[in-house]
């Protein structure tokens, strides 16, 4: 008592007497709850898609309580426990979300927020501590119920969970080992040149059957294969002039091979391109790539992150390589860089849950040449220039001299220019100041010269500013142009879950007697079901006694409103005139899924005219049609217009009608054959399959003929693809490709066979064992891999609980059978024996391999030391 009266000289009698009880209202509940009669049962947790497992948990008659820990491991949620001191904590999915249940202090905290103590929510028993279930659910707002009836506590899949996170990864990088192990698999068809072959025709034909002269038109654009290269001509006319000599053109390509010295010849339209490149009619000769570049450079990316990291490499979001850090805590890449963007992605896992990224975009101009390379332009034709004809000789040449800096150097020679005109050189150079910023600088004596800059970062901002100084120059001068300034930027804003895409461009024109300036602004949102387009134009021309300007806003509205109808409103807005100039309304439906028919009525207020049109749009597999009327102002026309392309298939030797273009690209057919003898050629006897698909990257698909054989069109010519074949398309599961992949370039203007030789396959089974006690007792989930020697490719089979495993998929060929090493390794076995080596030859019908059996045996056992 004397000790009570000395302490509340110093602290309040009021607030230690409320201490007091409340450590013995807390003690009493303690003392409760560990007397209550629990009950260890056991439930089945589950996450869909990722655990379902039996869990023991502590029943006290009314609902379950969860051990954290073991839950948490589930999940891979980060959690230390200390039971010593009934401390449990950690970081619930991000590090920024902490936890900690001090049992010992009467404190909870979980993801921000505070809790009153309730001792009955908690128990501490073994090596866990239980939590009542509904609690667990409100401390991390899991949705997480519990069914007696049926004994489960079931948890909705949360993607952000860790372990859901780590499964996602493990799956990607399986693909990605599955993916470059296919693509070990592959034959390479290489290019069979034709010297005359092949034979497409691109044709557009139209009328003006009202409101004209009812006159029709035409063009007609034809390709082959000539002498090893590529054919081009076109003509067009009408009914009154058949052929006229303006729209006539032509052009042979050869592409030999792409390497440094001489990569491509042409005679007809050329243009050497470089700084002072321009459209003649004669020859030219270069060393560039057929097709323009895609691989830039490869770069190192290493940096320390510590001991046990999971760290990917992402490429354009695609996962391209994985590693896991050893002792000296250190990440090791190599990443390829392409032209374009490449958004590259360091994602790093750490082992208590810990994540972090790293990113950058590297933007490669297509002006850039990887260092080293070197790359040159030479050309010499006419033009018409003022109806008189001039002939040129012109040359490039671009080096490039580190990774981020290429020079050139270009010259043009007019030959017999009887005015006097000079030669021009010019240097240029395109300069990477980062992965973001570009300089290009050219200079061209007695023409231009200028510089310009863009910079760029994806979904953020996009700028471009130049500047150009002209000089005098009748021929590439005409209009004696002294300057030319432009800056145009872009940027996405983010509103809310919406974005506002920005935009701005001017340019400025100066000559001896006048002054231009053009700006254009706008921005485009889109609120579901509406979309608004603004666009601003402004115009001024200061000549030397006055100043002329325009000034226009257009806006468009559209909405998706309606399922069956897209309505767009538009309104232009003249602002000199401070009235409207233009607006209407257009009407669009899609009449089944190959048509449509749009209206629209549209009302200047200008010229206090209406205009009414109409048009319908029919998309056929072999054409493109296109009808419009149109009336204004009591007059009435209507036009007609029709497309499309034919190309003759020497494989069928028919011809195929499609409504895209086919002069100057690539088709190709995927013919699967029935190889009964294994050899890879169709001999007599042999079928053709039908149904067998592919994937070619680029190319539109389509399946044409009664045989269901499946085309490729729109391909690039001379370009390396590679043919995925999908196996699993035949319709007879016993038949099989021999080869997974295969490389092939096509030719343009013609279809290109790929001969897929199909094999019956054969089938394997055996066993895997152990000895337990006396007897034998089959092991599963055991990993068998077959290895098909001659193509060194892997099959990886799993055995099934009785220890037994059958496959049936393989084809001719010779083979090795082991147990996974890794496997045996982790558990402690060596088989008996190590591998087991046989072949199957190509039989009708396929065969059967039995007995490919295993016996696991310990390392350290006897059974071990008496087989060596």
């Amino acid at each position: 008592m004397d000790m009570l009266r000395r302490t509340c000289r110093y602290i309040p009698c009021g607030v230690l007497l409320g201490v007091i009880l409340t450590a013995a209202s807390v003690s009493a509940q303690i003392n409760a709850s560990q007397s209550r009669n629990f009950e260890e049962i056991v439930i089945s947790f589950e996450v869909p898609k990722l655990v379902q497992q039996d869990l023991f948990v502590q029943y006290d008659g009314h609902t379950v309580y969860l051990p954290l820990v073991k839950v948490f491991s589930l999940l891979d949620i980060n959690i230390e426990a200390d039971l010593e001191k009934k401390r449990f904590q950690g970081f619930f999915i991000s590090k920024d979300q902490h936890y900690e249940f001090d049992l010992a202090n009467f404190r909870i905290k979980a993801l921000g927020k505070e809790y009153p103590y309730l001792a009955s929510d908690y128990y501490v028993g073994g090596d866990d501590l239980y939590v009542r279930v509904e609690l667990l659910a409100n401390l991390f707002n899991l949705r997480m119920s519990f069914d007696f009836t049926m004994l489960r506590v079931y948890v909705p899949l949360d993607e952000d969970f860790p372990a859901y996170q780590k499964l996602k990864r493990k799956i990607a990088r399986e693909k990605l080992s599955q993916r470059m192990a296919s693509l070990k698999d592959v034959v390479d068809l290489g290019h069979e040149r034709r010297y005359l072959s092949g034979a497409a025709v691109d044709w557009s034909i139209s009328a003006n059957p009202i409101g004209g002269r009812n006159n029709h038109y035409y063009s007609l654009t034809t390709g082959g294969i000539l002498l090893g290269g590529d054919f081009e001509m076109t003509t067009g006319g009408s009914n009154e002039e058949p052929f006229d000599a303006d729209q006539f053109t032509y052009g042979w390509h050869y592409f030999l091979s792409d390497n440094k010295y001489l990569s491509q010849a042409t005679v007809g339209k050329v243009n050497a391109g470089g700084a002072l490149g321009r459209g003649l009619d004669g020859a030219m000769i270069t060393n560039k790539p057929q097709q323009r570049r895609e691989y830039f450079q490869t770069i190192h990316l290493r940096d320390y992150i510590g001991e046990g990291w999971e760290v990917e490499l992402w490429v354009d979001n695609k996962l391209t390589d994985y590693v896991f850090t050893g002792f000296d805590g250190f990440y090791d890449f190599n990443a390829d860089v392409y032209y374009g963007a490449s958004n590259i992605e360091i994602k790093m896992f750490g082992p208590s849950g810990e994540m972090r990224t790293n990113q950058q975009v590297i933007r490669v101009p297509y002006t850039l040449l990887p260092k080293g390379e070197f790359e040159y332009n030479l050309a010499g034709g006419s033009l018409q220039f003022n109806q008189q004809k001039r002939t040129y000789a012109q040359a490039n040449a671009y080096y490039g001299v580190l990774s981020g800096l290429t020079f050139g150097l270009s010259y043009d020679l007019p030959v017999g220019a009887d005015d006097g005109e000079k030669s021009v050189v010019a240097a240029d150079a395109t300069y990477q100041l980062f992965g973001s910023m570009t300089v290009n600088g050219a200079h061209a004596f007695n023409y231009e010269s200028k510089a310009s800059l863009s910079f760029s970062r994806p979904s953020s901002i996009n700028v471009a500013a130049g500047y150009t100084k002209y000089y005098e120059n009748a021929i590439r001068n005409p209009l004696d142009q002294l300057s030319k300034i432009n800056f145009s930027v872009s940027m996405p804003i983010r509103l809310g879950g919406n974005y506002i895409g920005l935009r701005y461009n001017i340019s400025a024109d100066e000559y001896p007697t006048l002054r231009s300036m053009n700006m254009n602004f706008g921005f485009n949102a889109s609120v579901f079901p509406v979309h608004l387009t603004y666009m601003g134009k402004y115009k001024s021309t200061a000549y030397s006694n006055k100043t002329v300007e325009s000034m226009s806003s257009q806006l468009m509205l559209s909405s998706r409103l309606l399922r069956f109808l897209s309505p767009q409103f538009q309104i232009d807005y003249d602002h000199v005139q401070n009235k409207p100039s233009k607006y209407g309304v257009h009407l669009a439906k899609r009449i089944f899924r190959t048509s449509q028919i749009t209206l629209s009525m549209e009302h200047n207020a200008l010229t206090k005219s209406n205009t009414i049109m109409a048009t319908f749009n029919l998309l056929t597999p072999f054409a493109d049609f296109t009808s419009r009327v149109m009336h204004t102002s009591k007059r009435t026309t209507m036009n007609q217009v029709q497309r499309g392309s034919i190309r003759y298939n020497k494989e069928t030797h028919g011809v195929q009608f499609d409504r895209r273009n086919a002069v100057g690209t690539g088709s190709a057919v995927v013919r699967p054959f029935h190889d009964v003898n294994y050899n890879g050629v169709m001999d007599d006897g042999e079928e053709y399959l039908s149904g067998l698909r592919a994937r070619i990257a680029g190319g539109h698909v389509s399946i044409r003929g009664a045989d269901r054989q499946y085309y490729y069109d729109g391909l690039r010519p001379y370009e390396e693809y590679t043919v995925q074949i999908d196996q699993y398309s035949l319709d007879n599961p016993l038949l099989k490709p021999s080869y997974d992949n295969y490389k092939v370039k096509v030719n343009p203007n013609e279809v290109t066979a790929i001969k897929v030789p199909i094999v019956t396959t054969s089938e394997i089974s055996g066993r895997v064992d152990r000895h337990v006690g006396a007897a034998l007792r089959g092991v599963g989930g055991t990993k068998i891999i077959l290895m098909n020697l001659s193509k060194e490719t892997l099959i990886e089979l799993t055995s099934f609980t009785s220890g037994d495993f059958y496959y049936l998929g393989l084809i001719p060929g010779s083979y090795k059978a082991y147990i996974d090493p890794e496997q045996l390794k982790q558990f402690g076995y060596v088989s008996q024996p190590a591998q087991i080596e046989f072949e199957i030859k190509p039989v009708e019908g396929g065969t059967m391999i039995e007995g490919v059996n295993f016996l696991l045996v310990p390392v350290n056992s006897d059974e071990t030391v008496s087989t060596q």
